[in-house]
């Protein structure tokens, strides 16, 4: 019995870290999709639509490449499109 509860308080611990990284990923990725698509007088659009279709199009293919059932593919191209959307609304909040 006690073999199980280590390994449940284990397994929740796990969890717990890997949400956290997660959340870290997303600050840094968003941070880092911000400061690359930034289409201002500075910027250049025509780049940040082909980043924006390349991440999605790499998204696609690694989905692919991985065997994913199409939920699931479906479900990481909206996250990535979902991420897009966050950091293009982090440099553009009055034009959504």
């Amino acid at each position: 019995m006690k073999q199980t509860a280590r390994h449940m308080r284990s397994a929740e611990e796990a969890a717990v870290d890997l949400e956290a990284r997660m959340v870290v990923l997303e600050i840094v990725s968003m941070t880092s999709l911000a400061l690359v698509l930034d289409t201002s007088e500075n910027g250049n659009s025509e780049q940040a639509r082909g980043i924006m279709n390349l991440i999605v199009e790499t998204v696609q293919q690694r989905c692919s490449e991985m065997g994913l059932p199409r939920d699931a593919a479906q479900s990481a191209e909206r996250y990535a499109q979902q991420l897009l959307s966050t950091a293009l609304l982090s440099l553009y909040p009055d034009r959504h």
